[in-house]
């Protein structure tokens, strides 16, 4: 059973976990969002923390669009996208913002057994969310439930994202994909559209032709879609810095992945050319534009019927590599 530490950091109560081989530091106030995924061996951090962090809480909130707030309140690192994802939308009455309202949902929590599990009800839409996570050695797993509690089925987005730092990142990173297709972004690769297809690992970019296996080093902005996997799984590799990085996750909930890299091209809000990031979003849905793009680019929206429950996970290794 791993080690379980109460903390408060900056008026948010955040949870410490800590195995043999990792530590992870979590808000359960903010959607059990996973703010911190360290080596212990070294405290590398591998996850993108945004350039505030975890902001005060109860800092004063200017007004803004909901993609604006979203990344003002982000502290980065592996969070839920339910039950939009991305952009902002406005349905069955009710805003349900940038990623969706579960990253910032109040959940209780409990320690039961080896696994801490925290519980929350979302309040834009009919949903209770669990989560359930469990820290084994050098692995951390992420299970999410959510209950359909309204009178009226919902279709929803659905997904975990994982953010990347600059701990994984470097010349020298390689990223393995067990997807066969992959989409581009119809609103970053202006030469391209949804229907043009490739095999892993080429993609369109801003300017061309891309390589997601490689992330090179200079400035750029990635995002694409990898579906059709042979093997639900992607392994980030970094030589330099002895480290390799799995994800497992169950591709029946999640057959999409989000492949999202940004090293510094992105100017203005939020980054200002600072961003340095490699996100992975398994995720019931694409394009990441929002439910409405989802609907009508790929027909991927889940439904979930009154009283219906959909369990998922994502599952992360982390490995010391000679």
């Amino acid at each position: 059973m791993p080690d379980l530490e109460e903390l408060v950091v900056r008026g948010w109560e955040v949870l410490r976990l800590t195995s043999d081989s990792l530590v992870v530091e979590l808000v359960p106030a903010l959607g059990g969002t996973v703010t911190s995924l360290r080596r212990r061996a070294d405290d590398l951090e591998l996850l993108w923390q945004t350039p505030w962090g975890l902001r005060r809480r109860q800092a004063i909130e200017l007004p803004g669009s909901t993609e604006v707030t979203r990344y003002t309140n982000s502290p980065g690192g592996w969070h839920p996208v339910f039950p939009n994802g991305g952009d902002g939308t406005s349905v069955h009455g009710a805003e349900w913002g940038f990623d969706g309202e579960a990253r910032v949902t109040w959940l209780d929590w409990r320690l039961t057994g080896d696994s801490l599990v925290l519980q929350g009800r979302l309040t834009r839409s009919p949903f209770e969310l669990t989560r359930e996570v469990t820290l084994r050695d050098d692995q951390v797993t992420v299970a999410d439930t959510v209950v359909n509690v309204g009178a009226e089925h919902i279709d929803v987005m659905w997904g975990q994202q994982i953010a990347f730092g600059a701990g994984l990142l470097g010349p020298d990173t390689v990223v393995h994909s067990g997807c066969t297709t992959v989409r581009p972004d119809g609103r970053l690769a202006t030469s391209a559209s949804y229907d043009d297809l490739l095999p892993w690992p080429r993609a369109y970019g801003r300017h061309g032709l891309v390589n997601l296996r490689g992330i090179g080093d200079g400035p750029e902005t990635r995002m694409a879609y990898l579906c059709d996997f042979a093997d639900a799984s992607i392994r980030v590799q970094r030589p330099s810095a002895g480290l390799s990085v799995e994800l497992q996750w169950d591709e029946f909930s999640w057959p999409h992945v989000w492949y999202e890299l940004e090293t510094g091209a992105r100017k203005g809000f939020p980054w200002y050319g600072t961003g340095r990031y490699l996100a992975f979003t398994p995720c019931s849905s694409w394009p990441a534009h929002g439910l409405h793009d989802a609907r009508r680019v790929s027909s991927t929206l889940m439904r979930i019927h009154e009283g219906g429950e959909r369990t998922s996970y994502l599952r992360v290794r982390v490995q010391s590599t000679g």
